[in-house]
């Protein structure tokens, strides 16, 4: 991947409480380290907790919704500066929602709108023209508007909700 640092949304889990839990189902003897045997758990008792522990991650989404894993849709790089992560497509609304990582330096080239384009900076800051974004701005683009160039100087993570781009769109 790319040079901007990533957080995971795994913070609710204590790093002593992730270690607990990666050592109790560890039924590798091998690979045991005194955290698996302090955990106290017989070979048996690892298996099973391991068995609910991946039951419990492979449920399905509540009914109605869906769920789209970070595993599910892979980066792509379409610049040296800027790769980007198509995370769900609606071809009947012709609108997408996208992850799009900038190093510093990137841009993005001037581009119009056929509907509102949401734009959040999840992470770093942009300049839209002379506007500048910082982490947790929302940016809206409405439907005929053609902003000017999106630039990142320090590097960028940003969550796009737009139209599906017509076929042969460059973003750099």
């Amino acid at each position: 991947m790319m040079g901007i640092p990533r957080k995971r949304s795994d913070s609710f889990l204590s790093d002593e409480l992730a270690g607990l839990l990666a050592a109790a189902v560890c039924i590798d003897p091998a690979v045991a380290t005194s955290e698996s045997e302090s955990a106290g758990l017989s070979l048996r008792d690892k298996q099973a907790l391991k068995r609910r522990v991946m039951a419990r991650i492979s449920e399905p989404a509540p009914e109605g919704t869906y769920t789209v894993r970070a595993t599910d849709s892979p980066w792509r790089k379409v610049s040296e500066l800027v790769e980007i992560r198509v995370v769900r497509t609606d071809s009947t609304r012709n609108n997408q929602t996208v992850l799009i990582r900038m190093l510093p330096g990137a841009s993005i080239v001037p581009h119009p709108h056929t509907q509102d384009e949401e734009c959040l900076v999840i992470e770093g800051a942009v300049e839209i023209g002379e506007h500048r974004l910082f982490e947790g701005d929302m940016h809206v683009a409405g439907a005929g508007v053609t902003h000017p160039r999106i630039v990142s100087h320090d590097g960028a993570l940003l969550m796009i909700r737009s139209e599906i781009p017509p076929q042969g769109f460059r973003i750099t």
